[in-house]
């Protein structure tokens, strides 16, 4: 009876070891089936769907991370007291909160979870898509009110 040999614990091998720490060999073997079964709980238009949020987040993602390096960069020119501090900073963490939500947005299905057969259940997949639907509206609306606070709170630092 041959062993199987321990896998490497240096380089890429350490990093799947840690990733796939809790996983047992079952879960292993069936994880690309899973994933190329999850096409078969949701139909053209709901992957379609899935696609258009990823998309939109993305692009928010890249706006939300511009506004925090153009308040990065604005801070030491801008604030000149510690009220003028605090504002900008609030402002970036309020942007970093966005930024979290958009990258919740573009997370993975969770292949392992809610399995029925090696397939994500439908009733997993539409919550999933409600979520995210959700939550990219809460983003988007919330960015494009901080974006106007940011737009009309920059002037008045600089004239203050």
């Amino acid at each position: 009876m041959a062993k199987h040999p321990a896998p490497h614990r240096d380089g890429i091998g350490a990093i799947y070891a840690a990733l796939t720490n809790k996983w047992d060999a079952q879960t292993v073997a069936a994880f690309a089936r899973s994933i190329e079964n999850g096409d078969d709980a949701g139909n053209a238009e709901t992957i379609a769907a899935f696609q258009v949020i990823d998309a939109k987040a993305s692009g928010l993602l890249t706006h939300v991370s511009m506004m925090i390096a153009g308040l990065g960069i604005c801070a030491p020119l801008l604030a000149q007291h510690r009220f003028e501090e605090v504002l900008i900073v609030a402002e970036i963490a309020a942007y970093l909160v966005i930024a979290v939500g958009c990258l919740r947005c573009l997370s993975v299905l969770h292949a392992r979870r809610r399995t029925i057969g090696g397939k994500l259940s439908r009733e997993h997949i539409q919550r999933e898509l409600i979520f995210r639907h959700e939550l990219y509206r809460l983003c988007i609306n919330s960015s494009i009110v901080l974006t106007i606070f940011v737009f009309i709170s920059l002037p008045f630092l600089l004239w203050w």
